[in-house]
């Protein structure tokens, strides 16, 4: 039987409010932008290129955009920032025979780019928490490998504990108090022999454990995104005949139910979620409240394609069109 029938389904009209969209900037001479990630003083971080310049890191503030120095000969794109300014990020090189790395920058902008365990080839840094954890993966040359990892704040690497069955992990995000998400999979019965195990949305927990949040529909596919410090999650999760749907799994492991072809991207500790909705010719920025009111953001002047990535816990959200907006909602 389906475990689709243990999802509460939140069908709530659309709200009307008012929404202040500000474009952020981007470095001269650059011609795109965006912002992936803000914190709860304000500050995004995201990236600046375009012009036949190389992707740069920046952050986003009271002074405008500012160029955080990375690697000279890389592509460098920031992730997520912590609440005490600290913001990681992957620089990667145009040639694909070259690794990319995760890269912490401190929050005066000096950079370190973090350690790759042993046997692996590339890294990516995806989240931070409060405490200086990054969390991000480890993969090997032809990405035949990959594997969960954090960095302790003194540098050390370690790998993510995995539910049985899985070999291949991702993290997307982290919340500041130590939660992570992301999904994992790999071949129940071991390396060349089947069966699959689908991908699946999972949540690590501060004191070390996984939990396998609850798929829509016996064996299709899940994916997490974001969490908060309650433990509450948004992603999506598929029916084998219906799609995918945005979901938030919940800490009282209850499970809401969005809509289809709405991908959340960010939730934050007021059960507040941001994230997209997908038709054939347009990608509508949305925000749910905690009850699951939804709201359509609205695009960017000129633009009728827009994502937002973050929001803070003021309720300020970020993300791009073509260039790095912000959206405050009255």
């Amino acid at each position: 039987m389906s475990t689709a029938i243990l999802a509460a389904v939140v069908v709530t009209p659309q709200a009307h409010a008012a929404t202040t969209i500000t474009e952020l900037g981007r470095l001269p001479g650059h011609t795109s932008s965006s912002a992936y990630a803000i914190n709860d003083s304000g500050v995004a971080v995201g990236t600046s290129g375009g012009g036949g310049s190389l992707n740069r890191p920046v952050k986003y503030d009271s002074a405008g955009v500012t160029e955080l120095v990375g690697p000279p000969d890389r592509h460098t794109q920031l992730q997520a920032i912590n609440n005490r300014g600290v913001s990681v990020g992957t620089a990667t090189a145009s040639n694909p025979d070259l690794p990319g790395r995760a890269l912490r920058f401190a929050a005066d902008g000096t950079y370190s780019v973090l350690a790759v365990p042993f046997g692996y080839w590339s890294t990516a840094a995806e989240a931070i928490d409060d405490f200086g954890n990054v969390y991000g993966v480890a993969a090997g040359r032809n990405n035949d490998l990959q594997i969960p990892v954090r960095w302790r704040s003194n540098g050390i690497v370690t790998t993510l504990k995995m539910p049985e069955g899985a070999t291949w992990g991702r993290v997307t995000n982290a919340s500041s108090n130590g939660y992570v998400t992301g999904m994992v999979s790999g071949p129940i019965s071991g390396p060349g022999s089947g069966p699959w195990l689908n991908r699946l949305a999972v949540r690590w927990n501060p004191d070390g454990t996984v939990t396998s949040l609850q798929r829509l529909e016996d064996g299709a596919e899940s994916e997490a995104k974001a969490v908060n410090r309650n433990g509450d999650v948004v992603g999506t999760a598929e029916f084998w005949n219906e799609g995918s749907f945005g979901v938030r799994w919940n800490a009282d492991g209850s499970m809401t139910k969005y809509g289809p072809n709405l991908y959340p991207t960010a939730i934050n500790d007021h059960g507040v979620a941001v994230g997209t909705g997908s038709t054939p010719s347009q990608q509508i920025p949305y925000r749910w409240s905690n009850d699951g009111e939804e709201l359509d953001l609205g695009f960017p002047a000129g633009t009728v394609m827009a994502n937002v990535q973050d929001i803070n816990n003021d309720g300020v959200i970020v993300g791009g069109g073509l260039h790095a907006c912000k959206w405050v909602v009255s």
